[in-house]
């Protein structure tokens, strides 16, 4: 990583942030653990990830639970801290990390843990597996803890393998690997942790260079375009359907609205971080780790709070006022 992190970007918003009440409606003994992400397909369900039991779910517009998702394929696994000199395990859970909905309202998940892409058609049956479940690596079948995955109207498939690797893959629409770009660096088309992929109006791919502090530009042949820096650990990235760009950096408790050439246009902070006995009261985000970032067709905002506190995550809904 640069030996110099960039700074939290301060609170700079003009607009606020409203939490829509009572969304999600979930039962009672639905606990969520480590919320990774949260996205809408086109007809406005809702898909989230988290680490908890029936860690792959959807909801209804109204935020009540529609289905549980993947319950015969999805299964426990034991991901690995790779940010010091050796490998260092962590607990046993279901390591769900990225969730995308392709032009088809196709679901694409990946899981750190196994290693693995796999895909849900719109009705929840698991159709295509990418990486080999358990076996780290670095080649055409091979992922090692990948992050995200985005795919574009052709129906090519991309993949941000970041946490073990520092690379995006590149595959045709059945699976068929095409080619990789990236080595662990801080030069252009090098990574640290590329931790979400976003193609947006532009046509080209965004890359949170997590670690970096910054977002790379390619082409979808991944020919290096632009670099946005200065951006704090962002973990999120999202175009929503009206052309706003949006980001969210979890451990500074923000989320960026970026202007022309990543330029943040509005910044909410968590500029209050006292000890709210009710965490609905607290400013926003209003959590501990706002992972995940998605925007809906009506202009909503929903984070997926990744937290460690014993109450639980969140998934959260935000209007705009």
């Amino acid at each position: 990583m640069f030996p110099t992190r960039a700074p939290a970007l301060p609170h700079s918003a003009s607009t606020r942030l409203v939490r829509v009440p009572d969304w999600p409606r979930l039962p009672s003994a639905m606990h969520l653990y480590k919320v990774s992400m949260v996205v809408p397909d086109s007809r406005g369900i809702i898909y989230v990830a988290h680490r908890g039991d029936n860690p792959l779910f959807s909801l209804n517009p109204d935020g009540t639970l529609r289905s549980v998702i993947g319950a015969a394929v999805i299964r426990k696994s034991t991901g690995y801290n790779l940010n010091g000199p050796k490998p260092v395990p962590m607990e046993e859970a279901y390591c769900l990390h990225g969730v995308h909905v392709d032009p088809w309202d196709n679901l694409w998940v990946t899981d750190t843990g196994r290693h693995l892409v796999m895909r849900f058609s719109p009705e929840g049956k698991l159709t295509l597996t990418l990486g080999v479940d358990g076996v780290p690596g670095c080649d055409g079948t091979h992922f090692h803890q990948p992050t995200h995955t985005w795919v574009v109207p052709s129906g090519e498939i991309f993949v941000s393998d970041g946490y073990g690797n520092s690379r995006v893959a590149k595959f045709t629409r059945d699976g068929t690997f095409i080619k990789d770009w990236g080595t662990r660096g801080i030069g252009p088309g090098q990574f640290h942790t590329p931790h979400t992929l976003a193609v947006g109006s532009d046509g080209n791919l965004h890359v949170s260079d997590r670690e970096n502090d910054r977002v790379q530009i390619f082409d979808l042949d991944g020919n290096f375009l632009e670099v946005w820096n200065g951006l704090h650990s962002l973990d999120g990235l999202w175009w929503a359907p009206d052309g706003k760009y949006y980001g969210s950096s979890g451990i500074d408790h923000s989320i960026i609205e970026f202007g022309p050439g990543g330029r943040p246009a509005q910044v909410w902070a968590d500029a209050d971080k006292g000890d709210y006995p009710d965490r609905n009261l607290k400013p926003f985000p209003e959590g501990d780790y706002p992972h995940g970032i998605s925007v809906d067709r009506d202009g909503f905002i929903y984070i997926a709070e990744t937290t460690i506190d014993p109450r639980g995550s969140r998934v959260m809904k935000f209007a705009r006022k």
